[in-house]
């Protein structure tokens, strides 16, 4: 449950006009959540596999890492969209 709270604040926060101070801590809560959560499910999911055969539980601390990550580099190809877009400063 936590998990799919943590995906729905990271890609709501995509949608949602935020100050650029809120957009800048989030990015870093995201990014840093998101590694940690990567790397704890890549190690489970290895275990896992070398103990007993199937699916493993970590899959879910793994894709919750991957999807946090996703939705920020989401958000950084949004700015160089918008920074491409702009009209050029005179």
């Amino acid at each position: 449950m936590i998990y799919f709270l943590l995906v729905l604040a990271a890609w709501g926060s995509l949608f949602l006009p935020l100050p650029r101070w809120a957009s800048v801590v989030c990015s870093f809560l995201f990014l840093g959540l998101g590694t940690i959560l990567l790397l704890f499910g890549l190690a489970g999911s290895y275990w896992h596999s070398h103990m007993t055969p199937g699916s493993s539980p970590a899959t879910s601390t793994l894709v919750t890492g991957a999807l946090l990550l996703l939705s920020r580099a989401l958000l950084i190809v949004k700015i160089v969209l918008q920074i491409l877009v702009a009209p050029p400063s005179p």
